[in-house]
């Protein structure tokens, strides 16, 4: 049983490499991954309206307190913008401005491109979608 488990978390593992790899090299600036947690924020902010802290902290896997710092930066970009709840200013959310939208569909665009060139090369989709099941298994 014990060996098993070992083995789920090899293939995760594993499924995790391969698409962070989909995504080096794609962007002349910066020749490292480049799923940045910048990009992590902005597209967790684009599926949602608003975003807390804490679902950034779970999502993005980052500390609270750089939450706070990148997505204070994030603001000055204008890339997010920062909201008060009405009923309790001690609660703060986040949400995707245009400019933050139109940020993460530049790097969409790139990391489409990459992805069909990677995927076409080397022909890895067939092992990322076996890997995706079994982690869907897995965790059902």
């Amino acid at each position: 049983m014990a060996n098993n488990n070992l083995n789920d978390i090899k293939s995760v593992i594993l499924l995790a490499s391969r698409l962070q790899n989909l995504f080096e090299g794609f962007d002349e600036t910066n020749k490292s991954a480049v799923l940045t947690s910048k990009v992590k924020i902005l597209i967790q902010a684009s599926i949602k309206d608003r975003v807390s802290p804490s679902l950034l902290k779970r999502t993005v896997g980052l500390a609270k307190s750089n939450i706070a710092l990148l997505c204070g930066k994030l603001q000055k970009e204008g890339l997010i913008e920062k909201y008060r709840d009405a009923f309790d200013t001690r609660e703060i959310s986040y949400g995707i401005t245009d400019a933050g939208r139109d940020y993460l569909n530049d790097f969409l665009t790139k990391a489409k491109k990459n992805f069909e060139g990677e995927l076409a090369y080397k022909n890895n989709i067939e092992q990322i979608n076996k890997q995706v099941k079994a982690l869907f298994e897995m965790i059902d």
